[in-house]
C-alpha cells in the first residue's frame, strides 16, 4: 500500500472515531480505559499495558463474504500517539501482532479492513497461538456469524501478563473471548487459551462458560442482556447448543492423536442427565462428544492463583 493511501486511510479512520455503528455498542461491556470508536468496532484501550482491555464488536453474516482484501497497514493510532505502539513494536520479539478484531471480520469495506489493523487491535501472541487455536476459533465465529445472520463479540488479553516488549507492550499470558448470539436459542459460550509457545488441542480444549471467564477477568461481558438471560446463557458451556461450520481452515498439527474414550470425554451435562446430543463437528475435526470442559491443570498455575474462581 502506498504512503499516500495509508495516510488517507489514517485521516479518514480518525474522523470516524466518532461514527461508531449502533449495534456495535449493544452489550459491550464498561470501559475501564481509553474508548476508542471504530466505524465497526469498539476498543477500550489500556495506556499502561500498550494493549486494549478488550475489543467489542456485532460480527455480521456480510462482514464475513465482503470483497475487501487484507491491506497490511500495521499503523500506530494516531489518536493516543503517545500511548499507541507503533507498528514495529514487536519485531524481534518473537511474538506476532495478533489482531482483536481479526481482519477476516472486516471485508465490507476497505476502511474497515485498514481499520482492523491499527495497532490498538493488536496483542502480542506467540505465534502458535496466533496461527493455530486462535485462528480456528477466529474461523468458528465467523462460521457461526454466517449461521445466525450476527453474533456479538468481546475479546481481549489477559490482565496477568509474562513481560514486556519494546519496554512498553505487556504479553499477556492469555487471550479470551467471549460470544453470544440472539434468537429462539440465545446462547453464549467463552474460551481462554494460553499464550505459550506451543499451544497444544483444538478449540475445544479452551471452552468455557462467560461467567466462568467473567470471574477470572473481574469484567461483567454482554451486561445489557435481560438479567434472566444473563444468567440462563452466561452459565453454559456446552458447545452443543451451537449450530453452524465455518469454511475449514489449516488442521492444527497439535491435535490429539489418541484420545481417551468417549465415556471419559462427555459432556459435563451429558454426564450428569445421561441425555444423548446429536454430534456436531467443528473446525479442528472435533465433535461435541469429543469435548473436554477446562480445568486448572490445562493452565499454568500463576493465572489461577492470582484468579480464583468465585
Amino acid at each position: 500500500m502506498s504512503m499516500r493511501l495509508s495516510l488517507f486511510f489514517c485521516a479518514l479512520s480518525m474522523l470516524m472515531s466518532t461514527a461508531v455503528d449502533a449495534q456495535d455498542v449493544r452489550y459491550k461491556p464498561t470501559s475501564a480505559g481509553v474508548m476508542l470508536h471504530n466505524s465497526n468496532y469498539l476498543v477500550d484501550f489500556n495506556t499502561s499495558s500498550g494493549t486494549a482491555w478488550w475489543v467489542h464488536y456485532e460480527l455480521l453474516s456480510s462482514e464475513t463474504y465482503g470483497g475487501a482484501s487484507r491491506t497490511d497497514d500495521f499503523r500506530l493510532d494516531r489518536r493516543i500517539s503517545g500511548s499507541s505502539p507503533s507498528a514495529s513494536a514487536y519485531r524481534g520479539s518473537g511474538y506476532d501482532r495478533g489482531h482483536l478484531k481479526p481482519a477476516a471480520d472486516s471485508k465490507s469495506s476497505l476502511q474497515e479492513m485498514s481499520n482492523s489493523f491499527l495497532m490498538t487491535n493488536m496483542v502480542p501472541q506467540t505465534p502458535s497461538l496466533n496461527r493455530g487455536v486462535w485462528r480456528s476459533i477466529e474461523g468458528q465465529v465467523r462460521g457461526w456469524a454466517r449461521h445466525y445472520g450476527k453474533v456479538y463479540v468481546t475479546t481481549g488479553p489477559s490482565p496477568t501478563t509474562l513481560h514486556k516488549i519494546s519496554g512498553r507492550v505487556s504479553v499477556p499470558a492469555y487471550c479470551w473471548k467471549a460470544v453470544l448470539h440472539l434468537g429462539s436459542d440465545t446462547s453464549a459460550i467463552a474460551f481462554l487459551t494460553p499464550n505459550l509457545t506451543k499451544v497444544q488441542g483444538g478449540l475445544h480444549r479452551y471452552v468455557l462458560s462467560v461467567d466462568d471467564l467473567e470471574s477470572r477477568l473481574g469484567i461483567d461481558l454482554f451486561p445489557g442482556l435481560p438479567d434472566a438471560t444473563e444468567q440462563r446463557v452466561e452459565a453454559q458451556s456446552n458447545l452443543s447448543l451451537w449450530q453452524g461450520v465455518a469454511p475449514p481452515v489449516v488442521r492444527s498439527s497439535s491435535t490429539q492423536k489418541n484420545p481417551r474414550p468417549r465415556s471419559a470425554l462427555a459432556l459435563p451435562n451429558q454426564r450428569e442427565s445421561g441425555a444423548e446430543t446429536k454430534p456436531h463437528m467443528f473446525l479442528d475435526g472435533a465433535t461435541t462428544t469429543d469435548i473436554e470442559p477446562i480445568s486448572e491443570n490445562m493452565m499454568p498455575k500463576l493465572f489461577w492463583a492470582r484468579n480464583p474462581k468465585s
